[in-house]
């Protein structure tokens, strides 16, 4: 005997699984593009940090020119309070340290290259080595992603305790510039240094 329809049906139709499979191949490549971003969250957060740093390079850089322009000699203070002297007010506050890169914060130098060829600018000692990577220091890190920053054809890939070169070298390598992330070896350890030459 033949039941009558009533409008209920067994299953699924066709349709219906082909949108629910199309639904969830959507649904999963959303996912891997999140799990892929969040993978990469602490180098993204250590470019962010590299990105304020170079911020204040340049907010510096441009309170060193309005002195000299306004003073007619440069500042000489190495703590950078001449700019934020009550006679001048080129800065209303010096730039705070990040601190998961540095504890020292900017200094200024009057002469921060070789004998030579001495050029006043800005120094900023990376100084917290932090291990968030097992194999590699913060610090490494953030020196390559620095250099990068300045000049995209530099290899970001570094390892552990990394010499990216003296001062009186990347001074004079054209590939570098007027900013750059240098090392100095102290005892066993390279330490690392970011510069602005003005």
């Amino acid at each position: 005997m033949v039941h009558p329809y009533n409008g209920k049906r067994k299953g699924i139709s066709l349709v219906e699984m082909t949108i629910a499979v199309i639904l969830f191949g959507l649904v999963s490549a959303i996912a891997l593009l999140y799990y892929r971003s969040l993978f990469n969250i602490d180098l993204t957060a250590k470019k962010a940090r590299v990105a304020a740093l170079m911020d204040q390079a340049y907010q510096l850089s441009g309170a060193y020119d309005v002195y000299v322009a306004q003073e007619g000699v440069a500042p000489l203070d190495e703590n950078l309070s001449d700019f934020t002297a009550p006679n001048v007010l080129i800065l209303r506050s010096l730039p705070r340290d990040i601190r998961e890169m540095t504890s020292r914060g900017w200094e200024l130098n009057q002469s921060i290259t070789a004998p030579t060829n001495g050029r006043p600018g800005f120094r900023l000692r990376l100084d917290l080595n932090g291990t968030s990577y097992t194999s590699l220091k913060d610090d490494d890190i953030y020196c390559a992603i620095f250099n990068r920053e300045m000049n995209r054809s530099i290899e970001l890939n570094v390892t552990n305790n990394t010499n990216f070169g003296s001062i009186a070298s990347l001074s004079t390598n054209p590939i570098y510039g007027d900013a750059f992330c240098y090392s100095q070896l102290v005892g066993a350890n390279y330490k690392h240094w970011i510069v602005i030459l003005k």
